[in-house]
């Protein structure tokens, strides 16, 4: 390898090879993420994904753990806890409110309300649920794969007469899951 003017040589920083020269450093595709390139579906509640607004890949963090030295810092070390932030669904409620109802339904069903009559038993509590990340050209790129998915907010319905043009009714329902996976979709 050539050396530089000043010196100094990429391998002096750590940088692979294969990234020093200029041909490799470009981007393999000049298309930007749309933030409406996506199709949403749980497995509990059907009538969602055709209503669905928006979707979200929750952000996902890893604790750490401070380890004291006799020296005058702190040594911050990986291994505490993955904490994955919740899922986000916005949807249009239906006219016969039937997606907001599953998922209603569904909430209620994860405890006891009144009676015994709601709850489910422990294995149907969860559902699994896919976000499909679409490309510029919309079709499927990434596939967002959430395990063991439950609700555990849906957003109220509120009505107002007072409103000059009507608008759809748009709900929110909060999930907590086990983890998520991105795979990449190969065509």
């Amino acid at each position: 390898m050539p050396s530089d003017p000043a010196g100094i040589s990429g391998d002096q920083f750590g940088i692979d090879d294969f990234y020093q020269t200029a041909s490799n450093r470009q981007p393999s595709t000049d298309n930007y993420l749309l933030n409406n390139a996506f199709k949403f579906s749980i497995e509990r509640v059907p009538t969602v994904t055709y209503f669905c607004q928006k979707a979200n890949i929750p952000s996902l963090s890893f604790g750490f753990v401070e380890q004291p030295t006799k020296f005058g810092a702190r040594l911050d070390i990986a291994g505490s806890l993955y904490e994955f932030e919740t899922l986000e669904v916005s949807f249009i409620v239906s006219e016969d409110m039937r997606n907001w109802l599953e998922i209603f339904r569904w909430l209620r069903s994860l405890g006891n309300v009144e009676d015994f009559n709601e709850y489910v038993s422990v294995e149907q509590h969860k559902s699994d649920a896919e976000l499909l990340i679409l490309s510029s050209a919309y079709r499927p790129q990434y596939s967002v794969n959430f395990l063991g998915v439950f609700p555990t907010n849906l957003s109220g319905i509120d009505f107002d007469s007072s409103v000059a043009e009507a608008e759809p009714v748009i709900a929110t329902a909060s999930f907590k899951y086990r983890s998520y996976d991105i795979i990449p979709i190969t065509t």
